[in-house]
């Protein structure tokens, strides 16, 4: 078993370093899902775009994802709609929605080859607590219009070979993908429409004109930083950002018969409603890919390593749960993704350089792809409905005085705990 990300696997040839300086209509920081996505909607445009990536397109959290692609990430639409109100719960609830759209007509679109499964999302609760959550989930949808299918504990076991949960709810229009494939395919298209993309170039400095690399410099009348969870070091949402960290490990191709001791039906994206859920899914070749973190690594400053706790961890999980399954793991990886400390992401401008935008916190590949879009159509069209609802000023459950005093990792973590525990 490796201690790698297994969709690094497949070699794709790096674009070369800025080393001069260039102008462009805009430059967008950031090759992961957003920065592409905001980049494919600006060139979409006619506009001349240059997208600046410090390591490789996908390289970051996106290509390191489960390529869930449904718009629940770390919110549920009862999350959105507790935290934001009847109106602008299932407003975001769409916006994330049409993410999943982005992605799959840009998959379609470009012919991206990225193993794109139409798999059916199934939300499940890992405890009796958790059966209450999906009803609150299952009576949210039905209020306001989205089709969905509950589970009993007794009738699960239908299309979940599994008697250990307690519960769950089934919906449709969701789809998995190798997220660095997905990446791989987006740049290429950019790059096939005439957009210049530079890799191994980490943006230095931001200026009002532009940014500056270790090589070069971008001149532009605007500037759009995607660059997720680290949004800080560019000096945006130093306060509003933070990272979770979570692990994925992928098996050996199963056998029929394996595949059937989980899904006796047909495959499906599953998730708990654990405080640190875990979540499986099929790849295309059927293996098993499955994720989750702990309380001790979530919030970690650092990436930690440690592929056979975690897949000791993750096998235990396996064998409570589907214990007539055999599972072989090919490899193991960390992932840092970018986090809020209310889950929901962060949109706003640079306190200096009004040409500055940016967002982060995107907790979903849907999510990033619909925040990527409406950065364009922000710049283009003047589109500015997110600010008062996602904006770095709103208010969290802990504010910035107490989280000056306790760090970052403490803050984050007892303000998830705080939404968590009210959300039960």
């Amino acid at each position: 078993m490796r201690d790698a990300v297994f969709w690094f696997d497949h070699q794709v040839e790096a674009l070369p370093r800025l080393q001069q300086t260039i102008r462009a209509d805009v430059v967008v920081v950031g090759g992961g899902m957003m920065g592409l996505m905001c980049a494919k909607s600006l060139a979409a445009r006619r506009q001349r775009v240059c997208v600046l990536e410090a390591t490789t397109c996908g390289g970051g959290a996106s290509g390191r994802s489960s390529g869930l692609i449904t718009p629940d990430s770390e919110l549920e639409l009862s999350d959105l709609v507790l935290g934001f109100g009847t109106k602008l719960g299932p407003w975001l609830w769409d916006f994330a929605s049409a993410g999943v759209d982005l992605i799959r007509q840009a998959v379609v679109e470009d012919e991206i080859d990225c193993d794109m499964q139409p798999h059916e999302a199934l939300f499940v609760a890992a405890t009796p607590a958790g059966a209450k959550l999906i009803g609150a989930e299952f009576s949210a949808r039905q209020r306001f219009g989205y089709p969905c299918v509950h589970y009993s504990q007794e009738q699960l076991p239908d299309i979940m070979a599994s008697n250990a949960y307690f519960g769950a709810l089934r919906f449709g229009g969701t789809f998995s993908i190798d997220g660095y494939r997905c990446c791989v395919g987006l740049r290429q298209g950019l790059i096939d429409a005439g957009t210049r993309i530079y890799e191994h170039s980490g943006v230095t400095r931001i200026a009002e004109n532009g940014v500056e690399t270790a090589g070069g410099f971008v001149q532009a009348p605007v500037v759009i930083v995607c660059t997720d969870r680290l949004l800080p070091e560019l000096g945006l949402a130093r306060r509003e950002i933070y990272h979770a960290q979570t692990f994925l490990a992928i098996s050996e191709p199963l056998a029929s018969a394996d595949v059937s001791r989980v899904f006796p039906r047909k495959p499906l994206m599953v998730w708990d409603t654990d405080l640190f859920y875990k979540y499986f899914r099929l790849t295309g070749d059927r293996r098993l890919l499955i994720g989750g973190g702990t309380l001790a690594d979530t919030y970690s400053r650092r990436e930690a390593h440690r592929p056979q706790q975690v897949v000791r961890r993750l096998t235990n999980y396996l064998a409570k749960r589907f214990p007539r399954l055999t599972v072989n793991f090919a490899a193991c990886w960390p992932g840092l993704i970018g986090i809020t400390k209310d889950f929901a992401p962060v949109v706003g401008r640079h306190p200096r350089f009004h040409s500055v935008y940016f967002a982060g916190g995107a907790a979903g590949l849907p999510w990033a792809a619909a925040l990527g879009r409406y950065l364009a159509e922000k710049i283009l069209d003047g589109r500015s409905d997110l600010e008062d609802i996602l904006g770095v000023d709103r208010t969290f459950p802990i504010g910035p005085r107490l989280q000056a005093v306790i760090s970052a990792p403490a803050a984050f973590a007892a303000s998830h705990g705080i939404l968590k525990f009210l959300r039960k």
